[in-house]
């Protein structure tokens, strides 16, 4: 068989796969195992490559008399034992899942374990469809649980394959587990939520239900090449396909692997509420942020949980969708909170994200604007031949203002100013001061600098920096600056229409020639008694 038709033929078998998951109704299955067989008849075993004939799947009894499942290859790969083995125990098909099993990491085998969600796949019987070796054939996102670097570093990780356990990852994370005695029994999670983007999450538990050991990192999967893909491999998401547990081992030594299951369960009605905002250990978050997160698709309402670390409570109106406004946050604490989904089997209880809210409040961070025309229309300059104020966007993508300086020509001062559509109110909060961050270049000639604020009546006031030769640091610095000097000289800070940042004092700056000073102006900061020193 050609080339040509053996891709055709793997990508009708596969299509056949997904459309059946189209229109296929998902019911949740679970097996303990506690008989002589499987408590499924529909479980089904596969290795790749199927050519020893020396995998086995059995149900054995550990000491305690608990049975399990056993997945084994007992010849090594260099001598055609099966590189991986699988057990599917259901052929439903699942979109949003949660597949769960206890796994046992004892025994002499450098272990792996592994689980897998939306699993298409196919069987070769004699090699030919693929020209390779015959056996199944599989693409999936899966959660490994290994010791390939030997007992003492136990690491689990979520990534995606294709055909056949190919890694198509340019970058990837192990995350570790604490401690060093692993051999014994852990309880382990994969959650795949959502189509585009694919949400992958691997957790691993002391046991069904018990304390939570570690949790990996989110995998986000989309139909474009992620940053994390290797170039051109596969790129689209997977949308939907089976359940598995697999035992895994594609070294020649040691020959073979072992991997035990017990509890195994695939679930659509239980997978966390998943990509939270404000992320999960987020700082300097606004004061004025709103929650939102993704939900699983089983989700017909939920509950949400919030409040100061230690002391999070259920809010009473439960959120209509997946966001919520809280209100403001106190500037500096510290908070948690759970989406608790809630579907026809009842409520699943969600993960507790933190984040931290900042110090103090932006009111300006130059990140909205994405080119020179965008930031010039918001903040214009005093002259009208020339521009002078440009957008800059330094290595990790963050915005600023760049001043471009020449006060050696009339009127020997360059500024921009924001005119706010409606009034801003700057005493909400506590906010007592504004600070600012700026940076220069040593060799720019000394420039005043300075800022206006204009309330809606016209009444205005503008402040100076102490020092003309600020504008020469070449490192980044703070202005920080008392704002009830503008309160005390009239200005109505509950009523701030115009901002204005400035450069030069009406004379001549000493520059030659055309020579142009260039000042970058950072964020502009709102900040309660407390939070800043003045400089």
């Amino acid at each position: 068989m050609s080339g040509r038709m053996v891709r055709l033929l793997t990508a009708y078998v596969l299509l056949g796969l997904i459309l059946l998951a189209g229109n296929t109704t998902q019911a949740n299955w679970s097996e303990t195992f506690d008989g002589d067989e499987p408590d499924l008849a529909t479980w089904q075993f596969y290795p790749f490559p199927d050519v020893t004939k020396t995998f086995t799947n059995t149900i054995k009894v550990d000491p305690n008399g608990n049975k399990y499942l056993s997945i084994d290859e007992t010849s090594s790969s260099a001598a055609g034992g099966s590189q991986f083995g699988v057990g599917i125990g259901s052929e439903e098909v699942f979109t949003d899942v949660r597949v769960g099993a206890e796994v046992n990491v004892t025994g002499g085998l450098r272990n792996y374990h592994g689980l897998a969600a939306r699993v298409t796949y196919f069987i070769d019987p004699d090699g030919s469809l693929t020209g390779a070796a015959p056996g199944i054939v599989a693409s999936t996102y899966l959660m490994l649980i290994h010791w390939q670097d030997g007992p003492a570093n136990f690491r689990f990780e979520v990534f995606k394959t294709v055909n056949n356990l190919t890694d198509i990852m340019k970058t990837y994370h192990e995350e570790p587990v604490p401690g060093i005695g692993h051999a014994r029994s852990y309880y382990a999670e994969l959650d795949v939520v959502g189509s585009d983007p694919v949400y992958i999450t691997g957790s691993l538990y002391e046991y069904k239900g018990g304390p939570l050991i570690a949790r990996t990192p989110t995998l986000i999967d989309t139909n474009g090449n992620d940053p994390w893909e290797n170039e051109g491999h596969h790129d689209a998401i997977y949308p939907s396909g089976v359940s598995v547990v697999f035992g895994m081992n594609q070294n020649s030594v040691p020959a073979g692997y072992h991997a035990s299951y017990d509890s195994v369960s695939s679930v659509s009605d239980g997978p966390a509420a998943v990509n939270p905002s404000p992320a999960d250990g987020a700082a300097a978050v606004s004061i004025d942020a709103d929650f939102s997160w993704v939900e699983a698709k089983f989700a017909t309402s939920r509950d949400l949980w919030f409040g100061k670390k230690g002391a999070m409570e259920k809010i009473e109106q439960s959120p209509e969708g997946a966001s919520f406004d809280p209100g403001t946050f106190e500037f500096g604490q510290t908070y948690e909170w759970r989406v608790d989904q809630i579907g026809a089997s009842g409520p699943v209880t969600g993960r507790t994200w933190t984040f931290t809210a900042a110090d103090c409040m932006i009111a300006e961070d130059f990140d909205a604007y994405t080119d020179d025309a965008d930031l010039m229309a918001a903040w214009v300059d005093n002259i009208s031949d020339w521009d002078y104020v440009f957008l800059a966007t330094d290595a990790g993508g963050n915005n600023s203002i760049r001043f471009e300086l020449q006060n050696q020509f009339e009127p020997y001062f360059t500024e921009a100013t924001r005119t706010f559509e409606s009034p801003h109110d700057w005493t909400a909060h506590g906010i007592e001061a504004l600070s600012l961050s700026f940076v220069g270049e040593k060799e720019n000639n000394e420039h005043l600098m300075y800022l206006i604020l204009e309330d809606a009546a016209g009444q205005s006031l503008k402040v100076e920096h102490p020092f003309t030769y600020a504008c020469q640091s070449d490192t980044w610095r703070q202005w920080t600056f008392a704002l009830g000097q503008f309160s005390d000289a009239g200005v109505d800070l509950s009523s701030v229409k115009k901002c204005t940042i400035g450069f030069g004092d009406g004379t001549s700056s000493g520059q030659a020639g055309d020579d142009r000073d260039l000042v970058f102006i950072d964020e502009i900061n709102l900040c309660p008694a407390g939070s800043y020193d003045f400089n």
